[in-house]
């Protein structure tokens, strides 16, 4: 790895999301490891699909790189889904402590994020509770 994109791995390790991005943003080559290390910004960022299609540009323009495609695998079978992420998220839980689908009588009033929970739950079987128009 050129000494451009070491000082990037340097940033990302020391936690400094903000400037690893600034730096690949302006960055004019896009190659193979400008999308993998672009990948882990947005990891970081919790933008989950975007990250992984700079992961997956950054195996098709390097197939045969192994480390790639190692933390495509990490990525994929990651514990928790998008979903997760996003409705089990501290801004998303109801103040008593219950999660957004929950059954319990003492939670069974619904509002506007119970439906968008249900939603959810339908879409992970298949259905579609509220359409998007």
């Amino acid at each position: 790895m050129s000494s451009t994109y070491e000082e990037v791995c340097t940033l990302l390790s020391n936690r400094e999301f903000k400037k690893a991005e600034s730096w690949l943003i302006g960055h004019p080559i896009k190659d193979d490891k400008w999308h993998f290390l672009y990948s882990k910004v947005l990891m970081q960022k919790a933008w989950f699909d975007s990250a992984k299609s700079h992961l997956e540009k950054a195996i098709a323009l390097n197939p045969s790189n192994e480390g790639y495609k190692k933390q495509l695998a990490s990525f994929m079978a990651r514990p928790g889904r998008y979903s997760d992420d996003y409705y089990n998220a501290r801004r998303y839980r109801r103040r008593s402590g219950c999660c957004c689908c929950c059954c319990d009588d003492d939670c069974c009033h619904f509002s506007c994020l119970d439906l968008i929970c249900l939603d959810s739950c339908c879409e992970c079987m298949g259905g579609d509770l509220i359409e998007c128009i």
